[in-house]
């Protein structure tokens, strides 16, 4: 079972953070009743329905006031009178600067959002309550009331809004690169200091060449074992205490530029969205900690209120600017097939996992290069299966069987005759909208791509993160390698499943009993990886050795200290 309370709640602290308009289900609180106080569950049902509706409607409403406010004071007002929605909206974007646009995007974002969380938890709860109360169908009286109230009804409309805004907003290219497609990082992380002398210069040189020549070595060990395949730079090839003279600062591109060259083939990211829908790289909610002047405003500013222009100007501490997804992942693609990130959704972000799986619709070729993507936030995951599922229906590598013409649910109950007809009709999931130009592409490339992989599939695989201390956000699922059973609930819904769990590092995971259940959970068709705290939890050779060719762990997180393994001078 997935914890969709904690899924609010942390949506409540990130993706919808600061929307005044939002007013977000009680979800936990309603659920209580069931167990509680079932008599006062349905009073308490149509309070938290009346409360969403009157949020959308009045988010809805200061929104189109915004619009045609600007317009009737900019536009021709022969063209405002009796505007359509979308003129409405081409009107705005010519009337007003960018920055006042993509703000009106990023709103109405969050209030459509907002609305598809609050109508999913009602329906949960419903059934929820069915489920365990067995005493008549809630289902036949309040499900009618939810489905055929504007916050349910209003949903199609301001999806479509949401698209049409987004795409007329597209001056840049629309998978979120710079206008000629490749990065502008500076390719070198040399620190912006003054050198004292010509001497200096070349002993910090040697001292970065000296680190690369090590992880070569450290490469050439594994020749033939087959480990290279387990083995995850976490953040790439980076300076753990974010020190830049030997090595790249942690998420950069040349981080995992140089990764890949010497022959690591897996790579851990984290991604954040910008305010402009760009997806970078970052650990973060800020660039506080890698900032290389902190008190430059924007180094405290969260990435999401930032456009990805004034991430360009935010310099690091190795010189460099956080680099796009996008561009890190052409990278890879250049560099090697063999060169794959293994992407992460910090709990909350939920708009960037949609605007990770548009980016992978539109770029099915970069797929290849994506090994796996995971979050804390088990609800997120189901999402994005749900989404990237036409990848796999177009190329026809569909883990499961697929008829020609399937009657199915999207995850917030939109009946679909087929995949293709929601894609046309824009009614997938959250935030994801495709013209007829993408679809096209779409069917191209895939066909392309198809091709060359030979029918295997393109999805990257999905994952759920589990901590084994004490949860620190509400959305994250607690498990002990004593007990795994829990596993297999959390991955599993009825329209599909996740293919695995990343578990934190337990020191008694090394003993007899703790390989055995990493392996058992294995061979249940279920993919294991493991990370781990840097400083806290070993992180050598034999540690990583013995989870994957012992525990049958597929991935293992590392942060490649020098010390990884005894004879890697």
């Amino acid at each position: 079972m997935v914890k969709f309370g904690g899924h609010i709640e942390a949506l409540s602290h990130g993706d919808l953070h600061g929307l005044e308009q939002a007013s977000l289900v009680p979800y936990n609180k309603i659920k209580g009743l069931i167990f509680e106080n079932p008599q006062a569950f349905e009073e308490e049902w149509g309070n938290a329905l009346d409360s969403a509706n009157d949020a959308f409607r009045r988010g809805r409403h200061y929104l189109w006031t915004t619009v045609f406010d600007k317009i009737s004071d900019f536009a021709d007002l022969t063209e405002v009178r009796g505007s359509h929605p979308g003129n409405a909206l081409q009107q705005y974007v010519e009337s007003v600067p960018p920055s006042l646009a993509q703000e009106l995007l990023s709103k109405m974002r969050q209030t459509l959002q907002a609305s598809q969380t609050n109508s999913e938890a009602l329906r949960k709860l419903v059934k929820k309550y069915d489920k365990h109360r067995g005493e008549g169908l809630l289902s036949r009286t309040l499900l009618p009331e939810l489905y055929t109230s504007s916050l349910y009804a209003g949903q199609h409309m301001m999806h479509n809004s949401v698209a049409l805004l987004r795409d007329l907003l597209q001056g840049e290219t629309p998978d979120g690169s710079l206008d000629g497609g490749g990065s502008q990082e500076d390719d070198t992380f040399t620190p912006l200091i003054r050198l004292n002398s010509e001497a200096q210069h070349e002993k910090m040189a040697e001292a970065k060449m000296g680190e690369i020549q090590w992880l070569k070595r450290l490469v050439h060990s594994f020749k033939d074992s087959g480990l290279l395949n387990h083995l995850v730079a976490h953040r790439g090839f980076h300076h753990i205490q974010d020190k830049n003279d030997k090595r790249p600062i942690e998420n950069s591109l040349s981080a995992y530029e140089i990764a890949w060259t010497s022959g690591i083939r897996l790579c851990e990211c984290d991604i954040a969205m910008t305010k402009d829908e760009k997806l970078v790289l970052a650990h973060d909610e800020n660039f506080l900690r890698l900032a290389l002047d902190a008190a430059d405003p924007s180094s405290s500013m969260d990435i999401g209120d930032l456009t990805f222009r004034e991430l360009i100007g935010l310099n690091l501490k190795s010189g460099s600017r956080p680099p796009l997804l996008i561009d890190v992942l052409r990278s890879a693609s250049a560099i090697s097939p063999e060169a794959k990130l293994i992407i992460e959704i910090k709990p909350g972000n939920e708009s960037a996992a949609s605007a990770l799986g548009r980016m992978l619709i539109r770029h099915p070729d970069l797929c290849p290069n994506v090994a796996m993507i995971m979050s804390f936030d088990a609800v997120t995951m189901h999402r994005l299966r749900s989404e990237l599922a036409v990848i796999d229906q177009m190329t026809g590598c569909s883990p499961t069987p697929t008829h020609s013409r399937v009657n199915s649910f999207d995850h917030f109950g939109v009946l679909t005759m087929n995949r293709m007809e929601a894609l046309e009709s824009s009614m997938g999931p959250i935030g994801l909208s495709l013209s007829t130009e993408d679809l096209e592409n779409l069917q191209d490339t895939t066909r392309h791509v198809k091709q060359a992989t030979k029918h295997e599939r393109l999805v990257p695989r999905l994952m759920l993160l589990t901590v084994a201390d004490p949860p620190l956000r509400p959305c994250e699922h607690r498990v002990s390698v004593d007990d795994l059973s829990s596993v297999e609930g959390w991955l599993h819904r009825p329209d599909g499943a996740l293919d695995g769990v990343y578990l934190q590092y337990e020191k008694k995971m090394l003993s007899p009993e703790g390989i055995e259940s990493l392996r058992a959970l294995s061979n249940k068709d279920c993919l294991v990886g493991v990370w781990a705290y840097s400083g806290k939890d070993p992180d050598d050779f034999s540690t990583f050795e013995r989870l994957v060719n012992e525990g049958n762990c597929t991935y293992v997180n590392t942060d490649l200290p020098s010390h990884f393994r005894k004879g890697i001078e």
